[in-house]
């Protein structure tokens, strides 16, 4: 049975009511309703970004480990600062939803792989649907509200915030790891103008666990917290506007890659999803190769339109899946 997280039971005021909370109740009651909307933690933190967490995008950056992300170097201070991006902000709001879905829909080994975050609907529209309700939540009950949604949509650095907030400690393979959930969650950050009570960081509980470094094949990780998108299968297969220059830097994998998520102890039995859209869809979590090169625009946009597949365009998943067909 999956782990089944503690709520508190928190009466949740109504709008003419609650707007007289005190910032620790509303905190509770925010708490409450997050979780009835999907999501698996809700934590706050201020609106800029521990030092310590821009020195180590810093760090990454000057080792030249962001491959053709040329992005990630631009306006880093505004990465690190909700105010940027709202400029009434005062609490970041981290959200995080699991996507993982045990066994459901898993097919029998295939030629190629799919990441478990691209097997239900997309996540972006999913946690900025719920997000946004979370949002228009707290309009009703802090005076003059004004808020933001951000799910990978903006120059935010998620998942500084969310180790900020402690959502959950900094893994050696550079995800969010937390304790119930492991790592297969998303996030998304609910920028807010009301002043909240901010929560504390987790504790990194990686210990001298190695797995997930010794477990990727391109050694790509190389010291703790510190990846190499140019070694990077999912780099290649998500972020890339190019297939790699060769199909074994791949092992496999059409979008994305779990090799280190699958290493990590803390993946072994994480909480089950609670939200029906990350359901695996027919045709995921695998391929075959020649399956995708046969299809057209008319058939990709059928069978994938809902996922994130649809995002990365039929023309760059027939590239990986010609790189792929060539291996085998």
């Amino acid at each position: 049975m999956p782990r089944q997280r503690r709520i508190e039971s928190v009466v949740l005021s109504a709008p003419d009511q609650s707007a007289h909370l005190y910032p620790e109740a509303l905190r509770a009651a925010l708490a409450e309703y997050a979780y009835r909307l999907g999501f698996d933690a809700c934590r706050v933190t201020a609106p800029c970004a521990p030092a310590a967490e821009v020195e180590h995008q810093q760090q990454w950056l000057r080792d030249g480990n962001s491959a053709a992300m040329d992005y990630l170097a631009r306006d880093p201070a505004t990465r690190y600062d909700a105010r940027s991006l709202l400029p009434a902000c005062r609490s970041v709001i981290v959200l995080a939803m699991s996507y993982y879905s045990g066994d459901a829909g898993r097919a029998a080994p295939e030629p190629v792989r799919v990441a478990r975050y691209a097997w239900g609907e997309d996540y972006h529209a999913v946690l900025r649907d719920n997000a946004e309700q979370l949002g228009r939540w707290l309009d009703e009950r802090v005076p003059q509200h004004r808020y933001r949604v951000t799910v990978d949509s903006a120059p935010l650095a998620e998942k500084a915030f969310a180790v900020a907030a402690g959502v959950g400690w900094r893994g050696r393979n550079t995800l969010v790891l937390n304790e119930r959930l492991g790592s297969y969650f998303m996030l998304a950050c609910l920028l807010s103008s009301a002043e909240l009570p901010l929560d504390e960081a987790a504790i990194d509980r990686c210990g001298s666990c190695q797995r997930c470094i010794e477990s990727c094949p391109t050694y790509a990780l190389g010291a703790p917290g510190m990846l190499d998108a140019r070694r990077c299968i999912s780099y290649w297969t998500t972020s890339s506007k190019q297939p790699p220059p060769r199909a074994e830097m791949l092992h496999g994998w059409l979008t994305g890659c779990d090799l280190c998520q699958q290493a990590c102890p803390h993946n072994a039995a994480p909480a089950i999803t609670r939200e029906p859209r990350f359901a695996p869809l027919p045709g995921l979590p695998s391929m075959q190769p020649t399956a995708v090169l046969q299809m057209n625009e008319a058939v990709f946009q059928q069978r994938f339109g809902r996922t994130v597949l649809a995002g990365k365009g039929l023309a760059r998943l027939q590239a990986i899946a010609k790189l792929l067909l060539s291996e085998t």
